[in-house]
């Protein structure tokens, strides 16, 4: 059965509107590449696409460019995790929760269990 006609509307009108805040974010990063916040949001924009490799290759920039991103180690550690890939999750969950962000470490300790 084929999703209902105002699904596929609704789902339209959210690509174009996340395609237009990753031209936005690219704009951004043109003028200051080494912001590392701008490729956190670029690959969490990334996410929402489906678009992993991209996400995950700009997640990595960001922490690159700011090794103390917390945010940026959990949303790269869920990825990790989603693939299968626990000693990379747990990596970068230990990271994060170094950071000041333990919220990943704490769900890959309970869920471990």
């Amino acid at each position: 059965m084929s999703e209902p006609f105002a699904r596929r509307v609704i789902d339209q009108m959210l690509d174009a509107d996340t395609e237009r805040h990753i031209a936005e974010q690219k704009a951004a990063l043109e003028k200051n590449p080494d912001w590392a916040e701008g490729h956190y949001h670029l690959g969490q924009l990334y996410r929402v696409q489906s678009k992993r490799e991209e996400a995950r290759l700009e997640l990595l920039r960001a922490i690159e460019l700011k090794p103390s991103f917390a945010d940026a180690h959990v949303a790269l550690g869920e990825m990790y995790a989603a693939d299968g890939e626990m000693d990379k999750a747990r990596e970068h969950a230990d990271y994060a929760a170094r950071f000041g962000n333990a919220r990943l470490k704490e769900q890959l300790e309970r869920y471990s269990r």
